[in-house]
């Protein structure tokens, strides 16, 4: 009995350790000055620089029936790469988008994208959204020195 009570002694007096060691390192750490610069400086070095439409010779255009769009980009000089986000708000404020990839390994002249449904498809039936009245290409380009670039431009429906 008497060395029951000594392990149940010896468990508390650990456990009273753990809870203050914690409440220690709660108070000391809480009282530690904000790194704001570090944060500053970050989001500063996540800054892309970006790239006039104009000078990528970039051109976003609709189909006839406003339902598809596409892009071309005639100056890939020096462009490995490029993602794009195709995003709109169709009837009932619903936002859509696609979203895209065209490596320039093969190309050699410039990119130009097929049309791209405003809506969805399947087995060749498409069921395109109403009430898109603009559409924003936002492209990010990066080129063969490693740098990442972004550029942008909305075309009116």
């Amino acid at each position: 009995m008497y060395m029951l009570q000594n392990k149940t002694l010896l468990i508390g007096g650990i456990l009273v350790l753990f809870v203050l060691a914690g409440g220690g390192y709660y108070v000391f750490s809480a009282n530690k000055p904000a790194q704001s610069t570090d944060v500053v400086q970050k989001v500063q070095e996540d800054v892309v620089p970006t790239i006039k439409p104009d000078d990528l010779g970039l051109t976003f255009t609709a189909r006839s029936d406003n339902k598809a769009v596409k892009f071309i980009i005639t100056n890939i000089k020096g462009i490995t790469s490029v993602d794009y986000e195709i995003s709109y708000t169709a009837k009932g404020d619903i936002p859509r988008g696609v979203i895209g990839r065209v490596e320039t390994k093969s190309i050699d002249t410039q990119i130009e994208t097929k049309y791209i449904d405003l809506g969805t498809c399947s087995s060749g039936k498409c069921k395109y959204d109403e009430g898109v009245t603009s559409v924003k290409l936002v492209l990010k380009i990066t080129k063969t020195d490693g740098k990442n670039y972004s550029s942008e431009q909305t075309l009116a429906l």
